[in-house]
């Protein structure tokens, strides 16, 4: 019987305030730390920054600005500065391309890895991968798997609760995903994203990521669009970045993920995020797991409360060609987790669970007309 395996990153701090303290919980990883930033986050984080030179602690601090998109040309720029200021350790601090950059430099520079997201969009914070984007900024070049998740994942919630309440309810989207991915996954005895059978220990969090979501989702999103951080708040926050990215390395990924890969090169009207497509493509899933129409209705109603999308016509596609759906099915078969569902599927089950998931979202619109 094949084994089991649970990865993580070493250690994980969240609070209000924390990443002022970065030298206190970076002491025994190294003393002369590279903290990445985008240009735009040196401007905005300029006062943190010098809180953390300020409180040192023997650490020597340089700050370096990745310029335009987190490229290998930009990766191997961060490296020369690391070899030239002799540092031991790289921090990234900001949004999904900071953060992955960090991994990038930490495996090619081989120094220990901080990630510290400004935003909790998704679950990649914890993630052993990152995504290096093409200079011209067309779209990604290729996944870096490092095979060592971040040796500290360092969370201020007070900073992500200031964030954008749109990029809190796309974490939310990616979240939601993780619980009926793992389930698919368990049932089926299938490999998590690590090759190994899914850990009890996976299950739970997995699960507990679902229910956090489910009782403190809504509240913890109206507290951040008014610009609070409340209990609610610091419990989604674990639930976007600590308990979905657990739950989804180790405890697998099935068919929302992949029906994404497709559905998100789709013309749309405007530019979506990963968590508002996975939350539409989670529906999907649903579908083609046969899942009662209660629990879809309840996942639906809890979507749109966070202001996610349940229709296609919110994610800005009018409409999709034979083309767009031949495409969403092809490629969803591209990646070997769609065979994680309990029964077996073809590009054809995709294609109508896409178009059967917008129904499903056009009806639960009409007949619930309020918005939060």
């Amino acid at each position: 019987m094949k084994e089991k395996i649970f990865r993580s990153p070493a250690r994980y701090i969240q609070g209000r305030g924390v990443l002022a303290r970065l030298p206190e919980f970076s002491a025994d990883l190294g003393d002369r730390c590279l903290l990445v930033l985008s240009e735009g986050g040196v401007k905005r984080n300029q006062a943190v920054l010098e809180q953390i030179k300020a409180n040192g602690n023997g650490c020597d601090f340089t700050v370096a600005s990745i310029i335009g998109e987190n490229s290998i040309d930009e990766i191997n720029r961060m490296c020369e500065i690391i070899k030239e200021k002799g540092c031991n350790l790289v921090a990234g601090i900001g949004g999904g391309k900071i953060v992955d950059a960090a991994k990038a430099i930490g495996y090619y520079a081989k120094v220990p890895v901080i990630v510290a997201p400004t935003v909790a969009s998704s679950d990649a914070p914890c993630s052993p991968n990152a995504v290096i984007n093409k200079k011209d900024g067309s779209g990604q070049d290729f996944r870096l798997k490092t095979g060592h998740n971040p040796d500290l994942v360092l969370i201020d919630s007070a900073l992500i609760a200031s964030a954008p309440v749109r990029l809190f309810a796309s974490g939310m989207g990616d979240a939601l995903s993780t619980y009926f991915e793992m389930k698919a996954c368990w049932d089926t005895d299938s490999n998590n994203v690590i090759g190994s059978r899914i850990t009890l220990c996976a299950k739970a969090i997995a699960t507990q990521c679902y229910q956090t979501l489910m009782e403190d989702g809504v509240k913890a999103f109206l507290a951040v669009k008014n610009g609070i951080c409340t209990e609610a708040v610091e419990n989604v926050i674990e639930a976007n970045i600590l308990l979905s990215g657990l739950g989804f390395e180790n405890g697998g990924v099935c068919a929302a993920h992949p029906i994404n890969g497709g559905l998100s090169q789709v013309r749309c009207s405007h530019p979506n995020l990963h968590g508002e497509y996975i939350a539409f493509t989670t529906i999907a899933q649903m579908v083609l797991s046969n899942e009662s129409l209660e629990l879809i209705r309840k996942t639906q109603k809890f979507i749109h409360a966070v202001g996610l999308p349940v229709t296609l016509a919110e994610l800005g596609i009018e409409e999709l060609t034979e083309d767009d759906l031949t495409n969403i099915g092809q490629k969803a078969f591209t990646r070997p987790a769609i065979n994680s569902l309990p029964r077996k599927v073809d590009p054809a089950a995709v294609m109508n669970a896409v178009i059967m998931a917008d129904v499903l979202g056009r009806e639960y619109l009409a007949s619930n007309k309020e918005v939060l």
